[in-house]
This record gives C-alpha cells, structure tokens and sequence, in this order.
C-alpha cells in the first residue's frame, strides 16, 4: 500500500477499506490527513469557507455499574464509598459553565446503574429541559 495513492483515491472520493484505513492511520502524516480532509469538506460544503463545530460537555450521571466491561476503570459497584449519583444543583452548576464558555449540548452518559429506572431519566430530562430549555440534551451511557 502507499500512503499518496490511497489520499488520491481518497480525494477521487473513492472507496477505502478497512485495511487501507488503518494503514492510513498508521502511516500517513498528519499534515496530509488534513489536507485531504478538507478538501473534501470544500467538496461537501460546495467551497463553502465556513467551518462549524459545537461546544458540548459531558456530564456524568453516575459512576454506579454492573455492566463489568473489562475495559472501564470509571465504574464503582453499588453501595462504593466512592460511587455516586450526580445531583440537579451540580448539573445546574456544569450547565452554567457550559454557556459561559459558548456550550451548546450537554452529553449524558453514566454507568448502568441498578436502582436508576426510566422515571428516573425522564425525571431528570425533564427538569433539565425546564432550566434550560434551549440546549439540546443529547444521552449517550457507556456500556
């Protein structure tokens, strides 16, 4: 494989395997990554020299988890002196730091917690929603 003719087909908006991917990411120098990703956002965006991105956050909603995943060093089973279950004034607390630096989406995520049912999170949905009716809520939970 060679890294300038896989960036050309890139370019060409050719397809590219999994394998040439990854030889890519192992071979390609960044520089070049970049160039060619942005020439493909001009392609996409009509030349358009308008970037975006968003300013989010995540917020954890517990550290609480029985799932065991053997990667995750995060969990604390229940009843951990160190486990917790994140309160409304600490979400307030994140969610006005947030807006303060231009944050637009909080991104939940959290442990599978035992005792955490679905009132709990349309609960807490819900009265975030109502602090904050503006931002988008948007829940990811590790697994």
């Amino acid at each position: 494989m060679n890294v300038d003719e896989l960036l050309k087909r890139g370019l060409a908006q050719e397809f590219l395997s999994a394998e040439e991917g990854v030889f890519l990411f192992e071979n390609a120098p960044t520089a070049k990554l970049m160039f060619v990703a942005n020439e493909l956002r001009k392609i996409q965006k009509h030349n358009s020299k308008k970037v975006t991105w968003i300013i989010d956050r995540n917020l954890n909603t517990t550290n609480v988890c029985i799932a065991n995943c053997k990667f995750c060093n995060f969990f604390r089973i229940p009843g951990h002196p160190e486990s917790y279950i994140t309160d409304l004034a600490t979400y307030k607390k994140k969610i006005e730091e947030t807006i303060k630096y231009g944050g637009e989406q909080l991104l939940l995520q959290g442990g599978h917690h035992p005792d955490l049912g679905l009132s709990y999170y349309v609960n807490l949905f819900r009265d975030l929603k109502k602090y904050v009716p503006t931002n988008k809520i948007t829940c990811t939970w590790a697994t």
